[in-house]
């Protein structure tokens, strides 16, 4: 009923704004802009919403279970929509619970259940939000960089660990943070205590890095505001120190000025952060959009990256290594030399217009592994665990175009991969995690639709019945 009245009202105003603005071009161009980001159906329908998360927490109850036979493991998913419709975020467990801090900053937990016969179940977290200043951000630049100011801009990743130097186990998240008073943004780390475990307790949120240049949504034009290309995962690398990455916001020396080479700044690198004096450093660089981290119990540190056209890589992490972008890749251009621009296909000169290497990544960092088809890759983790057969010591790889798990043999010593299946999942996965008892857990993207939520979905072993 509700939905019925707001849509009589909106249908209203638009007969009233065509009366009012007739012949009329300035006025006409100017509610236009308000009928479609301030008083929009979608904006209308997800406000709505917003304030219905307790009512959702009670009536979401279409989890549903799918089974795939993969090469040696028979497993299940089970898929469970989160409450909220954003965008990014990350998981991360604690205890035997999911935890789930969305990119808009609404904290929940999928609570495991007690017995066998209860389903998982969100619960959410009554906590402080990170002060990134999202909506202020989004109420000044949505008109000149549409939706992509509320799809892009907010929480990347969250990481959750145990510090030494540290009483209370401590939760990090990276975001991006708008400048107001200079009409810019950069990407930030952010980090709070859990003060009590078992209710989930957590402190004010505490800034403890930022990057130096604050970037314009006018850095590149085609698109303005490429925050898609913003990297933003975090690991820890040991009791003091956490890596984050950070992406080139497309600005590659084609729609932009070329960051990633430049070590005057922190786009296009993998950046080391000291959490306790909170100095950083560059830790490696030549990056396009470093999408994965991981650091396994042998301190290898993998990450995934999205390249251009046919480049997606994965890589080993060398401190002080440099990776090669924009300079060198084994991708190609999008359809053009213009790189962002569609043009005639037959103008497609296969080819990434600012490779030295000839597709070869000579002098540089090579990737352990590049795809020449597009997978969209997103995080990976190093599988450590017997849980799943043979599984123990792979690298299983997220995606988002091709919508699958990647999992990799590895030959270590030879540093080659040996070993690749695909495993289809059909959702676009953002984040993937290990669970203490070897399960499994992936986030999905929200869809494009206000009522395809993320969800989150746990794999475990089919059981025999």
């Amino acid at each position: 009923m509700k939905k019925i009245l707001i849509l009589i009202i909106w249908l209203i105003s638009i007969l009233v704004s065509i009366i009012l603005t007739y012949e009329n071009p300035e006025k006409i161009k100017k509610i236009k802009d308000i009928l479609k980001y301030d008083f929009s159906l979608g904006k209308i329908f997800k406000n709505l919403k917003s304030n219905s998360v307790n009512e959702r927490l009670d009536s979401i109850d279409d989890n549903e279970n799918f089974q795939i036979d993969t090469a040696y493991n028979h497993i299940e998913l089970e898929y469970f929509r989160i409450p909220v419709y954003s965008s990014y975020g990350g998981i991360a467990q604690i205890n035997d619970d999911i935890m789930y801090l969305s990119g808009d900053g609404d904290f929940f937990l999928l609570k495991e259940p007690n017995t066998k016969k209860k389903k998982f179940k969100f619960e959410k977290i009554f906590s402080s939000k990170i002060n990134n200043k999202k909506n202020i951000f989004v109420k000044k630049n949505e008109k000149k960089v549409g939706n992509y100011a509320e799809r892009f801009f907010g929480i990347k990743d969250i990481l959750f660990d145990n510090f030494s130097n540290f009483k209370n186990k401590l939760l990090f998240a990276s975001s991006l943070e708008y400048n107001e008073s200079k009409d810019c943004y950069t990407v930030g780390v952010y980090f709070s205590e859990i003060i009590k475990n078992n209710t989930l307790e957590v402190s004010e949120w505490k800034n403890i890095f930022s990057t130096k240049k604050c970037l314009t949504i006018d850095l590149t034009s085609n698109p303005r505001f490429a925050a898609a290309s913003a990297g933003g995962r975090l690991i820890k690398l040991d009791e003091d120190h956490i890596l984050l990455s950070i992406g080139d916001f497309y600005a590659d020396g084609v729609n932009g000025p070329a960051l990633s080479q430049d070590l005057n700044n922190m786009y296009g690198k993998i950046i080391k952060i000291n959490i306790k004096n909170f100095n950083s450093e560059i830790f490696t660089y030549g990056h396009r959009n470093p999408q994965g981290l991981y650091i396994d119990k042998d301190n290898n540190i993998f990450s995934t990256e999205h390249g251009p056209t046919y480049g997606d890589e994965l890589n080993i992490i060398l401190k002080n290594n440099n990776y090669g972008w924009p300079i060198a890749t084994y991708g190609t251009n999008y359809v053009s030399s213009d790189a962002y621009t569609k043009k005639n296909i037959l103008d497609n000169k296969k080819e990434w217009p600012l490779d030295i290497t000839d597709n070869t990544h000579d002098s540089f960092s090579k990737p352990l592994f590049s795809w020449g088809n597009t997978i969209g890759i997103s995080n990976l983790i190093v599988y450590e665990n017997n849980y799943f057969s043979k599984w123990n010591k792979n690298i299983i790889i997220s995606t988002l175009a091709s919508k699958q798990l990647i999992r990799m043999v590895i030959d270590y010593e030879k540093e080659s991969i040996i070993y690749k299946e695909n495993i289809k999942i059909n959702k676009r996965i953002r984040d993937i995690v290990q669970m203490n008892d070897g399960r499994i857990a992936l986030l999905t993207d929200r869809g494009k639709k206000l009522n395809e939520n993320p969800e989150i979905i746990i794999i475990s072993k089919r059981e025999n019945k």
